[in-house]
């Protein structure tokens, strides 16, 4: 598992390997992300082409987005705009592997009110935009940060997943 911060806030926590790098790698591992085949990295075949193979979290946030990436293999990553993230954990650790099988599962309910996806942009503050990657192609939907904290909101189920992917690499950071 890797913990990625900026430059000027370097990790120093044993066990976690630091990565840094000059150029802020954010922007290109979103779009690969939004732009993944299951095909190329090794999924089985879905049962439907429309059943949800990925499942993506952009949440708009103070300094920027956090991205929370679930692939239903329990591939797992985090990445922050404004520098940092968490990469790798669900090969390695059987509570984010599961947060990001179970984020999967949550996006195929969710899946048949979504809309076919036109664009990628980046969410508001206080915005959150989900994605699901299917063989059908990408599906979007989004909505209020405020409705989805109040638990009374279609998707709330779906962000509760994402954020439990966060939740569990920071149980694991503070375990090393």
């Amino acid at each position: 598992m890797a913990f990625l911060k900026n430059k000027q806030n370097r990790l120093q926590t044993s066990g976690v390997a630091s990565i840094s790098e000059r150029k802020n790698p954010y922007l290109s591992l979103r779009e690969q992300a939004l732009h993944l085949k299951r095909d190329n990295i090794g999924l089985p075949v879905p049962s439907n082409p429309k059943e949800p193979w990925a499942a993506i979290m952009d949440w708009g946030v103070t300094n920027g987005t956090a991205t929370v990436v679930a692939i239903s293999d329990g591939t797992a990553s985090v990445y922050i705009s404004s520098g940092g993230g968490f990469i790798g954990g669900g090969q390695s650790h059987e509570p984010i592997r599961k947060a990001a099988q179970k984020m999967v599962s949550v996006a195929a309910e969710i899946q048949p009110q979504m809309r076919a996806a036109q664009a990628y942009p980046l969410p508001q503050l206080g915005q959150v935009t989900f994605y699901v990657l299917t063989d059908s192609g990408v599906f979007t939907t989004n909505a209020p940060q405020e409705e989805l904290s109040s638990h009374r909101h279609l998707l709330s189920k779906l962000g509760d997943a994402a954020q439990d992917i966060i939740t569990q690499y920071r149980l694991i950071e503070k375990a090393q």
